[in-house]
């Protein structure tokens, strides 16, 4: 469920990703290796909507997303997809030096807004740690957590749904960055 975006069509997209792969191998029962077959095809499907479907608001969205690919530091820690406000910030100025960013409705350009979208789009989730427990938070659930004046104390979360997309190269390390929702 932490891949499905909260999202029946989401489920339903990996479920039959996983049907295909057993059918392919001749099994009559989806397996873990099933799964894990999909999920890189799953999550570069899933990215793709995302580009389809938010093209209209920021037109180089693919671009600028794929500017959020972890650095070869940031693939030997836990927290490659984990960034405190801060930190989010510094990978957003470092992705709008590469790929310039307008909003198509004119709306001004800071990181904050960026964040306010990546976070409306489902790109990030908000992440809230109390000891050991992790909840997360997406936009239809609470749509002011990203305001551009205001910070809540969460961190964000790039949505496990496109790690695959962004670290095609590294499936383990992807598989061990989910946490459970």
């Amino acid at each position: 469920m932490s891949l499905c975006r909260n999202r029946p069509r989401d489920l339903i997209k990996l479920l039959h990703g996983a049907a295909r792969k057993t059918a392919a191998r001749g099994g009559s029962l989806i397996s873990t290796k099933d799964f894990q077959d999909t999920f890189e095809q799953y999550s570069e499907e899933r990215l793709q909507d995302l580009f389809n479907e938010f093209r209209s608001e920021l037109k180089n969205i693919d671009q600028f997303i794929m500017q959020f690919k972890p650095t070869k530091k940031q693939r030997t820690t836990a927290e490659n997809y984990q960034y405190s406000t801060a930190d989010l910030i510094t990978k957003i100025k470092n992705a709008r030096g590469s790929v310039p960013v307008h909003f198509s409705s004119g709306r001004p350009v800071t990181e904050k807004s960026i964040i306010t979208f990546l976070y409306k789009v489902d790109f990030v989730m908000a992440r809230f740690e109390d000891g050991e427990n992790i909840t997360w938070k997406y936009f239809d659930q609470s749509r002011f957590l990203a305001h551009e004046y205001t910070d809540f104390g969460n961190s964000w979360e790039i949505h496990p749904a496109y790690r695959w997309a962004l670290q095609p190269n590294d499936v383990q390390s992807v598989i061990d960055s989910i946490g459970l929702q």
